[in-house]
């Protein structure tokens, strides 16, 4: 292979083995295809079980993981439109069909025919994707603040199937990246947010994006709390970003009568809870969840970040380049930081 021909990517090769390697560089391979200089990706929570073993990795290995990514377009299709050499842009990576059951019901995040592998890995110099997937990035967004495209869009999602009222009271549980852009999008919505967490340093980030409220889990009684913090009356809404099965349980104590529960944060290794159905029977509560996104959600939250609506950047502590990826991996495992962006060489 010829230096034109490679590229530097990030490859998973097996549970907690990771290594950046020369590969063949991405092309075109379909005439509605951009060829894209990745400038920049984030570590997703599905990124990090399959690094960790705690998801099986789905595919044959090894395999260039990395889903919110953001670059320049350096070469188009011959079926294009709409792009051009120079463009910067964020693929999303649900390229939905359109016509099946669900997307013709606008139920665009259970699409039964997405394009899997049209918007290729991220961890890597070079990607491919479809035209279809792509948003133009406005001038005042970086690329590291487009790459919460994708993780923004399944929050606005969830925020929207949570149907939070004007002037509710919410509680986001868990202050890591997600649990800050739904605080930011409750605030949005007119809500009082009350943020909880085990992490002193990421209730300080709660404060500074705007919680009205906040409760340490690890001094304080979190149920008794939200209870106090409300008149007795409990949470309106209540969105767990967190897998951890304790704070399923604590979501439908907390949750006031009429309440919507939503547990957003998928539990890895899988798990079960016990569960009362009289508490959800007699305060009638609304337990849910949500799943993905749909196009329209990508959209909104390109212009959200781009409008200063909801503010990405101070989310991101670690921004680091190609080859310290696997260090930005268990910078995540260990939470030890909030979102971790890998820089691609230039």
């Amino acid at each position: 292979m010829s230096g034109n021909e490679v590229m530097h990517a990030a490859r998973l090769h097996a549970a907690g083995d990771l290594r950046v390697e020369q590969v063949q560089r991405a092309t075109i391979t379909s005439p509605d295809e951009v060829l894209i200089r990745i400038a920049a990706c984030g570590i997703c929570p599905s990124d990090l079980r399959a690094y960790t073993g705690v998801r099986p990795m789905g595919r044959g290995e090894p395999y260039t993981p990395g889903h919110e990514w953001a670059g320049e377009v350096i070469a188009v299709g011959d079926a294009t439109q709409g792009f051009a050499v120079g463009d910067r842009v964020v693929p999303s990576w649900r390229v939905v069909c359109g016509v099946c059951h669900y997307c013709v019901r606008g139920i665009y995040n259970y699409c039964e025919n997405l394009r899997r592998g049209v918007v290729r890995g991220g961890f890597a110099e070079y990607g491919a994707a479809t035209v279809q997937s792509l948003l133009r990035i406005p001038d005042a967004v970086s690329y590291a603040e487009a790459c919460f495209c994708e993780p923004l869009a399944c929050c606005i999602n969830g925020n929207r199937y949570s149907q939070i009222p004007f002037g509710a009271n919410v509680v986001v549980i868990g202050a890591g990246p997600i649990g800050l852009m739904h605080l930011q999008l409750a605030k949005l919505a007119g809500a009082r947010v009350i943020v909880s967490d085990l992490s002193a340093v990421r209730l300080e980030s709660a404060e500074e994006l705007g919680a009205d409220a906040v409760i340490d889990a690890s001094t304080e009684n979190v149920v008794q709390r939200v209870k106090d913090l409300t008149d007795g009356y409990g949470a309106d809404a209540v969105m767990v970003a967190v897998g951890a099965p304790k704070a399923l349980a604590q979501a439908l104590e907390m949750a006031g009568l009429c309440a919507t529960v939503n547990y957003f944060a998928g539990t890895y290794p899988p798990t079960t809870i016990p569960l009362d159905p009289n508490l959800i029977h007699y305060k009638q509560i609304r337990l849910t969840g949500s799943h993905d996104y749909s196009p329209l959600d990508f959209e909104n939250a390109l212009r959200l970040i781009a409008q200063g609506s909801v503010r990405v950047a101070p989310l991101i502590s670690h921004d680091l380049p190609l080859e310290r990826v696997k260090e930005g991996f268990d910078v995540v495992r260990a939470q030890a930081g909030l979102k971790v962006i890998i820089h691609m060489a230039d």
